[in-house]
Parts: C-alpha cells; sequence; structure tokens
C-alpha cells in the first residue's frame, strides 16, 4: 500500500508535467502562432490554471482548511476573467 507522503509526491510530480506542457502551448500561441485574439485568451487561461496548480500542489493549499481553497480558486477564476474582460473590451 503506497503511503501518503508517495501519493503526495507523484500528484506533484503529474502537476510539474502539466505546468510543463502548459508552458509549452503558452510558447506555442504566443511565438505568432494562431489568431493573436484567441491566442492571447487561451494563454491567459494556461496561465491561470498554472497559477492555481502551483498553489495547490507546490504551495500546499490543497491541505489548506476549506474556506481558504475555495477563496484561492474563486480569486483565481475571477482574477482570469477580469483580465480577460478587459483584453477583449480594450481590443476593440
Amino acid at each position: 500500500m503506497p503511503s501518503e507522503t508517495s501519493s503526495s509526491a507523484n500528484r506533484a510530480v503529474v502537476a510539474w508535467l502539466v505546468l510543463m506542457g502548459a508552458t509549452a502551448i503558452s510558447w506555442y500561441l504566443g511565438d505568432g502562432h494562431g489568431a493573436r485574439q484567441f491566442a492571447t485568451v487561451v494563454v491567459l487561461a494556461v496561465a491561470f490554471v498554472k497559477v492555481y496548480l502551483v498553489g495547490r500542489y507546490f504551495m500546499e493549499l490543497g491541505q489548506a482548511p476549506r474556506a481558504l481553497r475555495l477563496l484561492f480558486g474563486g480569486w483565481t477564476v475571477v482574477a482570469c476573467a477580469a483580465l480577460m474582460t478587459m483584453f477583449i473590451v480594450g481590443d476593440n
């Protein structure tokens, strides 16, 4: 039976791999591929997914009290939506 520590380490490794993949996607889109507005919105979304993963798996918010986890998740969504809205409205 695997210990809780090895399970946490495995999840952190998976999170790290997802972060690396997300960085590659952001780099690819930011390097002039695809429509500019669509690429920017996707890069912003990817960035906030990365913020959430770093907070949850590398800043130990996954073990924090539920209220703090919900507050962090809510902040992530609201901040991402606000930046996307400002970009889309300001770009027109």
